[in-house]
């Protein structure tokens, strides 16, 4: 059953007001949580240095877990196409600075979930986050639905300084640390007002591709090192697929980190430097839960390697290509 507060139209109204937003869309997303099994190498092999996968994760890439799936419209049955490059991460959920987002969530899966958003300005029944006091969205039950009513007003988007557009998270949050382990977390980017390619298309103008990777390492063992997956989008070993761009390209890379203590990352671009904040940089900083937009013009073709520089995430695998084609 859906559950709204009468009062949201009127917030929704009274926070695009505030923003001066003119021509405001409503998103809607077909959203559901559901079981899986993940194969952290689907290809059996170590793509980076040749062989298969090394001890002690020979022989157990594949794992159960719970993730977010997009459905084409409200009927929850036919999966909407995704980039293969996004992996165990959710859809991406887009929109425009003056934008509402309504999120149609189903629970397909068999433990109660729900969806909590960064960035977006929303009210007390579509926070989706479990305590006292909650929401009507907090938590929703097996078998259950909700739709949750998000708003990018100006604080959702780009500041001064900032690229075009920016990254943030969603992710279930009754048990937070044991539901974005099991993968329930993805991808939100904002585009700044007018920058849009267009109503359907809310890549930025200025940008020709985009990547999103995502930082983490899944403890799926009881912290036994067989099951620590240092992924990237949930891949080790060079597994990522897809991260492919055109020579002379504008390039968007959205970073985000998410996890435990020993979660801190340095993702490294050999090949290219990129522009981050106001500074050119190869190495970003990630902690769990943090984001960051970065620019890269691709125009040194070739395939290069992108890692993590911390020395223990390097020899457990997070490790992945990217390729400049000339």
């Amino acid at each position: 059953m859906n559950i709204r507060l009468t009062n949201t139209t009127l917030a929704i109204a009274l926070t695009l007001a505030a923003a001066g937003a003119a021509n405001p869309a409503t998103r809607h997303y077909y959203i559901a949580a559901e079981d899986v099994t993940w194969n952290y190498a689907p290809t059996g092999q170590d793509l980076i240095h040749g062989g298969t996968i090394p001890s002690p994760w020979t022989g157990y890439t594949v794992w159960k877990k719970t993730r977010f799936i997009e459905y084409i419209d409200g009927s929850f049955s036919t999966p909407k196409p995704q980039p293969n490059w996004l992996g165990v991460l959710g859809p991406i959920i887009r929109a425009e600075v003056g934008d509402t987002v309504l999120v149609h969530f189903r629970n397909k899966a068999s433990g109660y979930y729900g969806m909590h958003p960064h960035g977006f300005r929303y009210t007390k029944a579509n926070e989706g986050a479990h305590y006292i006091p909650a929401g009507a969205g907090a938590q929703v039950a097996p078998g259950g639905s909700f739709t949750y009513t998000w708003v990018a007003d100006d604080g959702s988007g780009p500041g001064p300084g900032d690229p075009s557009s920016l990254v943030w998270w969603y992710h279930s949050h009754v048990n937070e640390p044991a539901e974005t382990n099991a993968g329930l977390l993805g991808p939100i980017i904002v585009t700044g007002k007018g920058m849009a390619r267009s109503n359907d298309n809310l890549m930025p103008k200025d940008v020709d591709r985009e990547f999103i990777t995502l930082f983490m390492i899944f403890n799926e063992d009881s912290g036994r090192e067989r099951g620590l997956m240092h992924g990237i989008n949930g891949f080790i070993f060079g597994n990522v697929p897809g991260l492919v761009m055109q020579n002379g390209e504008r390039v968007r890379w959205y970073l985000l980190g998410m996890g435990n203590e020993v979660d801190l990352h340095t993702p490294h671009w050999h090949g290219k430097t990129l522009r981050y904040n106001t500074r050119n940089t190869d190495v970003v900083e990630l902690l769990p839960g943090s984001m960051a937009t970065l620019d890269m013009l691709a125009d040194n073709p070739g395939t290069w390697l992108y890692h993590c520089h911390v020395a223990d995430h390097i020899d457990a695998g997070m490790l992945a290509k990217y390729t400049i084609n000339p």
